[in-house]
């Protein structure tokens, strides 16, 4: 984050016991404070997800079209690719252009306080302690990517159990395959020692998951890391 200038015209203190100011209106996501502190609170909704010359910031998901690339090393040499960071939805994060980062927004879904901030700033979802200071992590970003030993491994098998549980379900149901949108069943990490047999009996045991692989078949395990940062080109400012 770099320098701002506080606010004082709409000085502020009784919301967060200290003195405050929002981003232009009251229903700014980002809340700067005269003791240079800045934060973020909230998900930001698509109006408020933008560039904030100001602080040189920008509030973004995952799936905007204008999230800039993002690596995993300072260098900038790694690509992250835009599918592992959007795997099962969309990640809320902010860019801070001035160090060069991105870091995730905290405490979606909930409105429980931070314990590793200070009251005035404890329901932070993004929190910088000054100008020039990389944003405090609250959240890991999570990158998913594909396991491809595990495909390589298992495709055969998960082949042969689709097909056994596919036809399993046809006699039971009298249902041919339907191909909308339902979604797949992940397939167990911990099968990659067991036969098609097994498998079936294990997805036999569970009505829903019978369905899932009737109708939409397996999805692959992934590997999951969760970090504090990945990092960003400084003439990737928008």
């Amino acid at each position: 984050m770099k320098h701002f200038d506080f606010n004082y015209k709409d000085r502020q203190w009784d919301k967060f016991g200290a003195f405050h100011a929002f981003h232009r209106a009251w229903n700014s996501n980002i809340v700067e404070f005269e003791t240079g502190e800045l934060m973020v609170i909230g998900e930001p909704n698509p109006d408020n997800r933008h560039m904030y010359d100001k602080y040189n910031i920008q509030l973004v998901t995952t799936t905007d079209k204008d999230c800039p690339q993002l690596y995993f090393d300072k260098e900038c040499t790694e690509p992250v690719k835009k599918a592992w960071v959007t795997h099962k939805g969309q990640q809320h994060l902010a860019i801070d252009y001035e160090r060069k980062v991105a870091v995730a927004l905290y405490n979606r879904w909930s409105n429980k306080k931070s314990t590793v901030l200070g009251d005035h700033v404890s329901r932070a979802s993004a929190y910088w302690a000054g100008e020039e200071r990389l944003p405090t992590p609250l959240e890991k970003i999570k990158v998913q990517t594909p396991d491809p030993e595990y495909k390589k491994n298992m495709k055969s098998v998960l082949d042969e159990v689709d097909a056994a549980v596919t036809a399993i379900w046809r006699m039971d149901t009298g249902e041919k395959r339907y191909w909308w949108d339902k979604e797949k069943l992940l397939a167990n990490p911990q099968w990659h020692d067991s036969s098609a047999e097994d498998i079936v009996a294990e997805v036999c045991k569970n009505r829903d998951n019978l369905r899932a692989v009737a109708e939409r078949g397996f999805e692959y395990p992934r590997k999951t890391q969760k970090v504090d940062f990945l990092y960003v080109k400084p003439q990737e400012k928008h």
